[in-house]
């Protein structure tokens, strides 16, 4: 009964004194989620707002999406926010969905179907699989390229037949580079939820009192209005 007592008490001390200390959280180097010169972006400013609502102190960086995903995979990284996927469910515990983005692809002149994709040109963001399936299917030729921006001028001036959109952030950039002449189409493919995960290997992920916290602030009202204040910047 006395060891018993005793492991009790230490696992109350434990909860008590885990996060003393700013829990490490990274974020994807992906506009307009993160953005590794400034040190900003959306979802940071997210997970700094959900920690605050909980009693959760964070310390916050922005790394590429690999690095992102392996930490999270090591408990390195012990919050993110990130696309859902079934695949990360097996070393991420999923505490809400927040938002959703949506993808599509941007094009110009006569109507694209995904069948007519066919060994054209598509620009996709560097360091995401979003769209590994669309372009499987429809057999379009993936070029890379660093950020929207980059991939709309290409399309442009006809080094692409067509751009990933990915939203929030495609409509921002859209009318920062459109002039007046411009006519836009788009080509909706899916609607991605995106999931905020706590690595399984944590210790935040053993603190139940401190994981209801977090899912309770993430779907509140405030939550939801938090989030869409913060997705307005874009589109």
């Amino acid at each position: 009964m006395g060891r018993t007592w005793l492991g009790m008490l230490a696992s109350i001390l434990w909860l008590q004194t885990a996060h003393a200390e700013p829990v490490q959280s990274s974020s994807q180097a992906i506009e307009p989620w993160g953005d590794a010169a400034s040190g900003d972006g959306l979802a940071p400013r997210f997970l700094h707002w959900l920690a605050a609502q909980s009693g959760l102190q964070l310390r916050q960086d922005i790394r590429p999406l690999p690095r992102v995903v392996e930490d999270l995979k090591s408990g390195q990284n012990a919050l993110a926010l990130l696309t859902a996927s079934p695949e990360r469910d097996a070393f991420g515990l999923e505490l809400c969905r927040p938002t959703a983005i949506r993808l599509s692809v941007i094009y110009r002149g006569t109507a694209l179907s995904r069948d007519s994709l066919r060994q054209r040109p598509v620009g996709i963001l560097r360091g995401t699989h979003t769209l590994d399936r669309f372009i499987a299917s429809s057999g379009a030729q993936p070029v890379l390229v660093g950020d929207l921006h980059q991939g709309l001028r290409m399309l442009r001036i006809g080094r692409l037949d067509a751009m990933m959109c990915v939203r929030p952030d495609c409509g921002r950039t859209l009318r920062e580079i459109s002039s007046p002449g411009d006519q836009w189409s788009e080509l909706p493919i899916s609607r991605e939820p995106m999931a905020v995960y706590v690595s399984r290997l944590s210790p935040l992920a053993r603190d139940r009192a401190m994981l209801d916290r977090l899912r309770a602030a993430c779907a509140s009202p405030q939550g939801q209005k938090k989030m869409a204040e913060l997705l307005s910047a874009y589109d």
